[in-house]
């Protein structure tokens, strides 16, 4: 008796990837069934490991197919086995600039500027091809893209700001190159960064800050904060800092606000734009304010030349004994179908002010009640999950939508000129009530010395790859190694 193709394509989506494929493998009679884009999607799905945004329509088999078994492949080993550096990849190009611009996509396309060409490597085939050509333009300058935003159909959308001024660095274009299994597709201008004003988006202050999440980018973080909605192309600024009654009432007190420091933190989910902002006092104690925004209801916006502002629907005061370091979204926004409440998990980390500090990592739940009125601002019931204790130097981590993670926490040798010695990878598993988290033993790890982490180490947690910088008799390497 033969079962539809429908039935045995659920049935094997139970399996894992690599089993899929090995039931090819070992008998050519389930080759057929074991391909098709109704089986992967399935697959793809019910994955419990992390996983880049999908399934989506546009996506092949092919693609789903290799992104699953290649983060199996790593899942199985990540925290299990000794560090192994191999298979080095590299990204090379001729030119000088400072600083030296380069960006790699999804662990697969290194992004890099040589001389007023914006250019791209793909990895995974050597492949090199021009993304954008900026020689008409006396003052180009490519200065970021966004790795996590998507537009409204689930394609990935990567981002570069462009600077054509002859007198200020201001951004001047916004574009967006969406994805296929091939590559990066020709760009097209998703916003004139002209329109909103001079001064406003600073290419010095967003070339580290500029990053997004669907439906939301954030054009500029510091003040005033600029995020744009995709679905429409307005923009909206976050509204200036009102500190609630207990906080305001506080003695000598103000914002830690240093350029390094994430401490004003703006973190883009699917429902909310939240802000993290970290106040101190006469005492030892830090209070982290934690605002959530909505775009209005009724957005009063007919010309996208206007900037609109957000509104303040959800805030809390928490207290913590140490210096806030990170806070990012570690799980999307999930709405109870029974109370329309929204809850949004974070990845917090708390440390003191020292570079290699000893820091601890948590599980923040942030639950916001589904509002009774547009006047109100209701509270964010909290809830903390203690998580683990080490102290590095600084750490990579690649986080899905569901609540997965795969990172690497790094520690400097006692030479802060020496770079990186040692490395821990991690895993977080965020998905379900209760966070778990594995770590690996140390290992050692080669890197060129003097290497900065803020701007020469790049992460991919699908793959398990880094990617790091270096320059030698004038010519530009991104390395790639696989480290799973």
């Amino acid at each position: 008796m033969s079962l539809p193709a429908e039935v045995i394509h659920h049935i094997f989506s139970f399996l894992s990837p690599c089993e899929i494929v090995r039931l090819r493998q070992v008998s050519k009679k389930f080759c057929d069934v074991t391909h098709g884009h109704t089986l992967w999607t399935e697959v793809y799905a019910n994955a419990r490991f992390l996983l880049p945004p999908g399934p989506f329509s546009w996506q092949s088999d092919r693609y789903l197919e290799r992104t699953l078994v290649q983060s199996e492949l790593a899942s199985k080993t990540w925290t299990s086995q000794p560090l192994k550096m191999q298979s080095r990849i590299m990204t090379s190009w001729n030119g000088e600039s400072d600083p030296v611009l380069w960006t790699v996509v999804w662990g697969r396309w290194c992004i890099f500027l040589e001389g007023k060409m914006v250019q791209c490597h793909d990895i995974d085939s050597d492949t090199y091809y021009t993304l954008y050509d900026g020689t008409a333009h006396p003052r180009f300058w490519f200065t970021a893209y966004t790795p996590g935003a998507t537009d409204i159909d689930g394609r990935c959308v990567y981002l570069l700001l462009v600077d054509m001024t002859r007198q200020e660095h201001e951004l001047r274009r916004l574009l967006a190159f969406r994805v296929n299994d091939d590559g990066l597709l020709q760009p097209e201008i998703i916003m004139d960064c002209t329109r909103i004003g001079s001064g406003v988006c600073n290419v010095w202050e967003s070339t580290r800050e500029f990053y997004g999440s669907a439906p939301f980018i954030t054009v500029r973080r510091r003040q005033p904060c600029l995020v744009l909605d995709l679905r429409t192309s307005f923009l909206y600024r976050l509204p200036v800092h009102t500190l609630p009654g207990g906080l305001a009432n506080g003695s000598q007190l103000h914002a830690i606000d240093p350029p390094w420091s994430p401490s004003n933190e703006i973190i883009l989910t699917k429902t909310h734009v939240i802000r993290v902002r970290m106040y101190t006092g006469e005492s030892s104690d830090t209070n982290v304010l934690i605002q959530a925004f909505i775009i209005p209801d009724l957005p009063i916006l007919h010309d996208r030349n206007q900037i609109g502002e957000l509104c303040l629907t959800h805030e809390v005061t928490i207290h913590t004994s140490g210096y806030l370091r990170l806070s990012s979204l570690l799980r999307n926004s999930i709405v109870s179908p029974a109370t329309g409440s929204v809850n949004i998990r974070l990845f917090y980390v708390t440390g003191t002010l020292n570079i290699s500090t000893h820091n601890q990592i948590s599980c923040l739940d942030l639950t916001l009640p589904k509002p009774v009125s547009n006047a109100d601002i209701l509270p964010i019931s909290v809830r903390s999950q203690h998580l683990f204790e080490l102290t590095w130097t600084f750490e990579r981590h690649t986080v899905s939508d569901d609540g997965y993670v795969r990172g690497l926490v790094f520690t400097e040798a006692k030479s802060p000129d020496l770079g990186p010695n040692s490395v821990q990878k991690f895993t977080i598993d965020a998905s379900g009530e209760e966070c778990t988290m594995t770590i690996s033993d140390p290992g050692l790890i080669h890197l060129p010395t003097g290497i900065e982490a803020d701007y020469d180490i790049a992460f991919d947690g699908t793959r398990g790859r880094i990617h790091y910088f270096k320059e030698e008799n004038n010519l530009n390497q991104v390395v790639t190694v696989n480290l799973a």
